[in-house]
């Protein structure tokens, strides 16, 4: 028995465009059959042969019911012709108006009167006309508004049976292409011949053609017309161009008395061919026969079972609509069978179909539903976690239902034995249910009430509840607005209450069916192509919509494709495809269960293409894809050993990796790029890839690109992938790095450095030494920071001196000093000196543990012979400098740099600086060191023994500068200004010089007093040595003669000292004295001027001021008033007098009242018997004259040159 090859691809698909356009059908009533449909009025140039249509419909129209009678159209506008005389203008806009699923929506409608049907519908877009067949008379109306043509252009014309085109004239250019003015022939079609017009702004008729009677069905190509001529019951062949007419074959060979129904004739034309098709019913079924221009046969014959009702020839292909309501599809270079037979619903009722050699624009609905965005859980279908059984079967059966209801025939046949042509379509009927088997089961509507409920399956069509002036999608399309897009359609199916499109079966149907049948290489050829004709512009879509609508599809193309050869096996083939396909990168992983991990949830959902939901539910996991390829290569080279499954397995699951690897790298370039989505989980699918693709690396060894990807930003899950990093402890501590995760780097980076050694980190040590610098835990820093003391003190060290209060981490400097002196003495010292000299710890302990190691240090050093030997030469080089300088910038500038100068300098300075040790201990101590005497005074003078140190510094030193450094500075040998001289020269000690200007700032200044007794007590030094330091003092009076007494100096001085060693000290007195008296004598000069300056300027303010005369109070009598009794308060005279005067009676009084608190008068006036009265002191003739009379001005002068005089004296007395 041979086996059954595979049906073809289907070349073209039904879905509806308008569905019960004027009534719906009754859901209850279940028994009732449909109606058989009957032959009417086909496509154009076609009339349905007896029974006429008058006949067929006169039941239709008794019962009052509005019917579609024709359908016609171009572009996205259709037209369609009513049994009420009615025309309907629709447009497919993509709105939900009437039609909502399909888009289209009603503009217009125009009524033909007297209201009969309309029997067809001529569209001639060049010219923007369209001529309407109603009851015999034809009406122009305009295309596309159907405004109707004046009569005075194109009258109505009667008695016309059909209008007849020539397929050769019917191009149109496109929108914006019309031309009213453009003329096309026409052919009118009488009961007794034919009349030929030439149609343009107005009907010209051209000439008449005699016929024996009108044809009832007829196609004309250039002067050729083939008709059926009833009377004779043949086919026909008219040249028009001679008016002849050859007879060539019967429309049926069989007695019309003995059939129960009428053959129809049917004449198309073949486009481009210059041939007819015609049909002749033979009794067994129908011939179809080609005929050329002049009746004689071409090509040969094909055979239909049933008889056509209607046919039309699409882009090679022959669609006849056969009587038992199935279209058959015939390749025009192949009749010997038909490829594709399209079962189609009975109810529907399709009588007739319609070509436009323009197209139409219909919806593309098998797209769209595809296209429809949808949940998706990750770990659904075959990857889900098991379950009850019934949920499990539950899913099951709905895939399975969802599986039927695409590219299968509504009948029982198993998808694995569809070997023949059987008829193929993607729509289950609205009315029956695809069941896991493959048998259809009827089912009462949904809503009828004799079922209760149910959950509608994913991706299937409901039953519905149709309501008045519904469509069939209204319930089948999503209630929110989806994808819309269109194809052209050229051959339309026309029914009693709907019209439907044979539309070419877009790509998507036709990748899906080839992936079913696994045929792999087709379909990568068909994607391809398609992409191609994308590239070019070659789409049947609106341009406008085109990238929206193209590179949509071609991506689910891609992803579909993608998804067909990831299930195969075909892994890196797929891999192009999934990036092409810009896939949501967890769909991939989520097969690859050792990689997935815990990154994607059991609940965790995905938006994806409606058209992907099946396939990707039926995926299996990648270890059950390799499985299953290398069991079926088992059985393919005939072995079925275990070690070969293995060898089989082994390549394929890498190869799986190696594609997932390079898919991961492609999209995760592109989303740093800014590509692919970024959406609420932008974030957590980047997780994804970066997290898989370190796995992988991992995985593969690819430790470059590893480490680059983790050194860079990403989004990588530290807990996914340490244990695909434990064999590479370095590269995880990177992660971790990345992470913050500081106590685990550290931990991996020792693990480094003890155990396991990495190439590709030669100094771990210093890896560690780095990462300290970012931890902020102080247990964890010390830790380490030990760890690297003992491995590299010097690096340790600096990590440990970079902590600080402000941005460090504070650390117990106590224990961490204990804990240095375990691993390293010469550690622990040096980070003593950090926390006293940089850190300034004010902790005495640590002060004086630091003194007693310098000290400890310098006995060692001086017990040496040449050190001592060394000191003694400095000690005598000092004394003979010409220029004197502190000890210990000699020591910094001239000493070599030895041990004993870096330590005698540290020790200086600290003694000096610090003020947080035992003095009296460190005293003692350096007394026993005697070879450290310039220590032991700075000590003394920090002690307050003054004399002491003096006598150190001045004799056994011979440091006179530091001695008057000492004086002035209240005992401090080593001020700021000169440590800082010694940091200059040496540079390494600039933080113990910076130990003392702590403690100056706190100090403050030194009193004068103070400064001065230092002097003397140094003096006194100097003086008991004799004329050995004369030098000396001489110098000390010269610098401090400023805070020195000149006789007391005088009589403290040695008889036998020179004269010429004071001679300085005394002039540089004596000239300061002088000085001193000139300038008080200036001082007064300048202060009597100010005075004498003042005095005028208040007296011209006394001058200006305008007398006020008041009354005399009357006197009281003497045994009520008392002498001293204050005298009455002042009225003032009237603000209207304009000389300040009072009253007429007060002025002859002669009554004067003082002008103010600070007068002359007041002053001048005494005690006595005028005491209440400012003017008693002055005689009558005075106040006669008035306040300011000369005598009075004198003696308040002469007043003021006394007051002079004595301030003068008193200046005087006090410089004395």
């Amino acid at each position: 028995m041979a086996t059954p090859t595979a049906p073809e691809i289907p070349a073209f698909h039904v879905q509806p465009i308008l569905s019960e356009l004027y009534h719906s059908r009754d859901l209850l009533d279940l028994s009732a059959p449909a109606a058989a449909a009957s032959p009417v009025l086909g496509s154009a140039g076609q009339v349905g042969a007896a029974p006429s249509p008058e006949r067929i419909t006169a039941g239709r129209e008794e019962s009052g019911k509005i019917e579609v009678r024709c359908v016609e159209g171009y572009g996205a506008n259709m037209y369609i012709g009513r049994s009420d005389g009615v025309v309907e203008w629709w447009v497919c806009d993509g709105g939900q108006g009437t039609s909502k699923g399909e888009g289209w929506s009603m503009r217009h409608k125009h009524t033909l009167f007297p209201r009969r049907p309309v029997s067809k519908i001529i569209l001639i877009p060049k010219a923007a006309k369209m001529l309407v067949l109603s009851d015999g008379t034809m009406h122009a109306l305009t295309l596309p508004g159907l405004d109707p043509v004046p009569s005075t252009q194109i009258p109505p014309l009667r008695g016309i049976i059909s209008v007849i085109l020539d397929d050769e004239e019917m191009d149109w250019a496109g929108p914006g292409s019309e031309d009213r003015n453009v003329e096309v022939t026409v052919v009118l079609v009488r009961r007794r011949g034919l009349g030929i017009y030439r149609l343009g702004t107005r009907m010209q008729a051209v000439k008449e053609i005699p016929l024996p009677s009108g044809p009832t069905s007829h196609a004309l190509s250039r002067t050729y017309l083939c008709a059926a001529i009833p009377t004779s019951n043949l086919y026909s062949l008219i040249d028009l161009s001679d008016a002849s007419l050859t007879e060539v074959l019967p429309v049926s060979q069989i007695d019309a008395d003995t059939l129960d129904f009428d053959p129809n004739p049917n004449v198309v034309v073949i486009p481009g061919e210059d041939e007819f098709l015609v049909t002749s019913f033979t009794g067994a079924g129908t011939m179809g026969v080609f005929l050329n221009g002049q009746g004689d046969p071409v090509r040969g014959t094909m055979e239909w079972e049933h008889h056509p009702l209607s046919i039309t020839v699409e882009a090679g292909y022959i669609i006849a609509l056969l009587r038992n309501k199935t279209i058959t599809v015939h390749i025009l270079t192949d009749l010997e069978r038909a490829p594709q037979v399209i079962h189609l619903d009975p109810s529907l009722q399709p009588f007739a179909l319609s070509y436009s050699p323009y197209g139409v624009s219909v919806k593309d609905i098998a797209r769209d539903e595809r296209m429809q965005t949808t949940n998706f859980r990750l770990l659904g279908g075959k990857l889900a976690p098991p379950g009850p059984p019934i949920a499990a079967m539950a899913v099951s059966v709905s895939a399975s239902a969802e599986n039927e209801s695409t590219l299968r025939p509504p009948t029982a046949e198993p998808a694995d034995q569809a070997t023949s042509a059987e008829p193929m379509d993607i729509f289950t009927p609205p009315h029956q249910t695809a069941t896991a088997t493959g048998m259809v089961l009827e089912e009462p509507e949904g809503g009828s009430g004799l079922t209760p409920p149910s959950s509608p399956p994913m991706f299937q069509r409901q039953p519905i509840t149709p309501v008045r002036q519904s469509s069939l999608l209204q319930v089948i399309a999503p209630a929110s607005k989806g994808p819309f897009s269109t194809c052209v359609a050229e051959t339309l199916v026309i029914g009693p209450n709907g019209v439907m499109s044979l539309a070419p079966l877009p790509p998507v149907l036709k990748l899906e069916e080839l992936c079913r049948r696994g045929s792999t290489d087709e379909a990568i050829a068909l994607v391809d192509e398609e992409r191609r004709r994308g590239r070019r512009g070659e789409v049947d879509s609106d341009k406008v919509s085109f990238l929206a609508t193209h590179q949509a599809t071609l991506r689910l193309l891609h992803l579909y494709l993608a998804c067909h050869l990831f299930q195969s096996g075909m892994f890196e083939r797929a891999g192009d495809y999934l990036v092409r396909g810009k896939i949501d990168a967890r769909l991939i992983v989520r097969l690859f269960p050792a990689l997935r991990g815990k990154m994607i949830g059991s609940e965790e959902e995905v938006d994806i293409f409606q058209g992907l939901k099946l396939m990707l539910e039926d995926m299996d996991d990648v270890e059950d894809i390799v499985a299953c390829v290398a069991k079926a290569g088992q059985s393919d080279a005939g072995e079925v050993d275990q070690a070969s499954g293995e060898e089989l397995r082994g390549p394929l699951l890498e190869g799986a990796k190696a594609m997932l690897t390079e898919f991961l790298r492609k999209t995760r370039q592109s989303r740093r790029k800014g590509g692919g989505s970024r959406g609420m989980d932008s974030r957590k699918l980047d997780m994804v890839i970066d997290t898989t693709l370190a796995k992988l690396l991992s995985e593969a060894g690819i430790v470059p690109e590893l480490l680059a990807l983790l050194a860079a930003p990403n989004d990588c899950v530290v807990s996914e992938l340490e244990p695909f990093l434990v064999s590479r402890p370095y590269i995880l501590a990177t992660v971790m790095r990345r992470h913050g995760r500081h106590a685990r780097v550290l931990e991996l980076l020792q693990q480094v450095a003890e155990d396991s050694p990495d190439p590709l980190c030669p100094d771990p040590a210093e890896e560690i030494a780095v990462e300290l610098e970012h931890v902020k835990d102080p247990a964890l820093l010390r830790q380490y920071a030990l760890w690297l003391v003992a491995r590299n003190p010097d690096r340790g060290l600096s990590i440990l001196f970079a902590q600080n209060t402000k941005s460090g981490v504070k650390l117990d400097d106590t224990a961490l000093v204990n804990d240095l002196r375990e691993i390293s003495e010469e550690a622990a010292n040096r980070y003593l000196e950090y926390v006293v000299l940089s850190k300034k710890s004010p902790n005495r302990a640590f002060h004086e543990d630091l003194l007693r190691r310098l000290l400890n240090a310098a006995a060692e050093q001086i017990e040496d012979d040449g050190v001592k030997y060394h000191l003694e030469e400095l000690d005598a080089e000092y004394r003979l400098l010409p220029d004197p300088e502190p000890f210990c910038t000699f020591i910094a500038d001239v000493a070599p740099n030895t041990p004993v100068k870096s330590l005698r300098l540290k020790l200086m300075l600290f003694l000096q600086g610090s003020p947080f040790y035992d003095l009296q201990s460190a005293a003692d101590r350096l007394k026993e060191l005697s070879a450290l005497k310039y220590e032991y005074a700075i000590v003394l003078g920090r002690l307050g023994s003054n004399k002491s140190a003096l006598r150190l510094l001045a004799r056994d030193v011979g440091d006179s500068v530091s001695a008057q450094t000492f004086c002035t500075q209240g005992g401090e040998i080593i001020p700021p200004k000169i440590a800082r001289r010694v940091a200059q020269q040496v540079p390494e000690l600039a933080a113990w010089a910076a130990i003392g200007e702590v403690g100056r700032k706190r100090r403050g200044t030194v009193d004068a007093k103070t400064q001065e007794g230092l002097v003397m007590e140094l003096l006194g030094v100097y003086m008991k040595d004799g004329a050995k330091t004369s030098k000396e003092a001489a110098s000390l009076l010269n610098a401090q003669s400023l805070h020195l007494d000149p006789i007391e100096i005088t009589t403290m001085l040695p008889p036998e000292w020179p004269l010429d060693v004071v001679s300085s000290f005394v002039q540089r007195a004596l000239r300061r004295q002088l000085h001193d008296q000139h300038t008080w004598q200036i001082l007064k000069a300048i202060s009597a001027g100010e005075n004498m300056a003042i005095s005028e300027e208040y007296l011209d303010a006394i001058r200006r001021i305008p007398p006020v005369v008041q009354p005399r109070p009357p006197s009281p009598p003497p045994s009520v008033v008392s002498p001293n009794a204050a005298p009455s308060v002042d009225t003032r005279a009237d603000s209207t007098m304009g000389s300040g005067y009072s009253e007429k009676g007060e002025l002859e009084a002669g009554v004067y009242s003082r002008p103010d608190e600070g007068s002359i008068a007041e002053k001048e006036g005494g005690g006595g018997a005028h005491a209440g009265d400012p003017l008693g002191a002055i005689d009558v003739g005075e106040k006669e004259r008035g306040f300011f009379s000369p005598e009075i001005v004198d003696k308040e002068l002469r007043s003021l040159s006394a007051g002079a005089k004595r301030e003068e004296a008193g200046s005087r007395e006090g410089y004395l």
